[in-house]
């Protein structure tokens, strides 16, 4: 699909641009409703997919476009749809669509060297194939070219950004510092677009979320206990993430409680599984499947530890922003929830996908290795792009995988 002519991309263009059209997968969202009253977590993320399409090309109301740590429950409190762009490329890459606009974006002069989850973000909006945004939500926390992503949208989409400053300590200034920003854009919002926010339902919701995944990773520390294909949770990002503050989040934990809920077939070892996955094949979960690597435990879903106060809401939201920079982007906190990952889920290992362009998941890998591996844990980083795959060498992974299993399996060195 990567290559379209572009009459058919101009056509494309004017089909996504008809929200009337979209409005008519109503009845089709009726009919599966009733053909799968009570669905599997498959058929249930597939009618999310569907109703999400409508709500977001139909324009069934304000469009946020959030950057991937910026707290769902602000929108969702706002009444905002939100639209994760990066989460929403990485769906491209798995249709087998980010070649294209990949290709827009480095037509426009963005260098292969950016994140590709940039670009392909980047080169979807010039080909206009996103929903139109009409806000932008970012935080500088994890991702240092995030803040520059964002703001090349609003250049693409001449639309308010709203960004959010954020310190590299958790302390109680930095609390207060960020909590200021997030009472700033709110008041805006509500001065100069007539936002109005309630907290108590998408708060309500995301705590029971919280409370269901907590219930899901005590089930998964089990050794009868395994989601497979490896790393499959992965493709649940948008309900970690997007969703969390509705009813659908909520839904979703519950079905992965149900498949959880019973003994399932696992596999020999257990891992931990850092950063994200090439989204543009199957090919690395059946691998690890086939070489018995297991995964139980991955580092960008695990819930906030807190319960969120609407009684005190911003401070809540701006206290789960610093926790997840300080437990994903700074070396002491990062090193630290790995370790205790690894004993809690009982595993032996870590591998992580060290993405093309990212300098946090690469910037990271020397000390990471070297803390590891002197507290007794093998680790494997796999280079490679989650999107592009020109970046992709088939035979080079399994090499690294197998040569990996040797080790686990005491009989090599790595």
């Amino acid at each position: 699909m990567d290559d379209i002519p572009p009459v058919l991309l101009r056509i494309l263009r004017f089909l996504f641009e008809r929200r009337t059209l979209f409005q008519l997968l109503r009845p089709y969202e009726w009919w599966l409703r009733r053909k799968y009253p009570n669905p599997a977590l498959p058929q249930f993320s597939y009618q999310v997919t569907i109703h999400t399409i409508r709500n977001l090309y139909g324009r069934r109301g304000k469009i946020a476009w959030a950057s991937l740590f910026f707290p769902s429950e602000f929108l969702h409190a706002a009444h905002l749809i939100p639209f994760y762009p990066e989460i929403a490329t990485g769906l491209v890459a798995a249709l087998r669509f980010a070649q294209l606009p990949l290709a827009a974006a480095e037509k426009a002069w963005f260098s292969q060297d950016l994140c590709s989850y940039h670009r392909g973000g980047i080169g979807m909006s010039l080909l206009r194939l996103f929903p139109r945004p009409d806000f932008l939500f970012a935080t500088s926390s994890i991702c240092h070219g995030t803040v520059g992503f964002f703001e090349v949208l609003r250049e693409i989409w001449n639309v308010p950004l709203f960004l959010v400053d954020v310190p590299k300590q958790w302390t109680r200034d930095a609390e207060r510092y960020v909590a200021e920003q997030l009472t700033n854009i709110a008041r805006r919002l509500e001065r100069e677009w007539h936002v109005r926010f309630v907290w108590d339902k998408p708060f309500l919701l995301s705590n029971r979320t919280r409370e269901i995944l907590l219930e899901v990773e005590a089930l998964r520390q089990r050794k009868d206990r395994m989601l497979l294909p490896p790393t499959k949770n992965l493709d649940y990002l948008p309900y970690y993430y997007e969703f969390l503050g509705e009813e659908t989040s909520r839904c979703f934990a519950e079905r992965l409680k149900e498949e959880l809920a019973k003994p399932s077939k696992t596999l020999p070892h257990r891992l931990i599984w850092l950063h994200l996955k090439p989204f543009y094949s199957g090919e690395l979960p059946a691998l690890l499947e086939k070489l018995g690597l297991g995964v139980v435990y991955e580092e960008f879903t695990t819930p906030f530890p807190e319960e969120l106060s609407p009684s005190s809401p911003l401070k809540s939201l701006a206290r789960k922003i610093l926790w997840a920079s300080e437990i994903l982007a700074t070396s002491r906190g990062r090193i630290s929830g790995i370790l205790e990952a690894l004993k809690r889920y009982d595993a032996e290992g870590v591998i992580q996908c060290t993405q093309w362009g990212c300098r946090q998941s690469q910037g990271m890998v020397m000390l990471l290795r070297e803390k590891l591996l002197e507290a007794g844990y093998p680790v494997l980083f796999l280079d490679g792009d989650h999107l592009d795959r020109r970046h992709s060498a088939p035979e080079q992974l399994r090499t690294r995988l197998e040569a990996f299993l040797e080790v686990l399996e005491g009989r090599g060195s790595f």
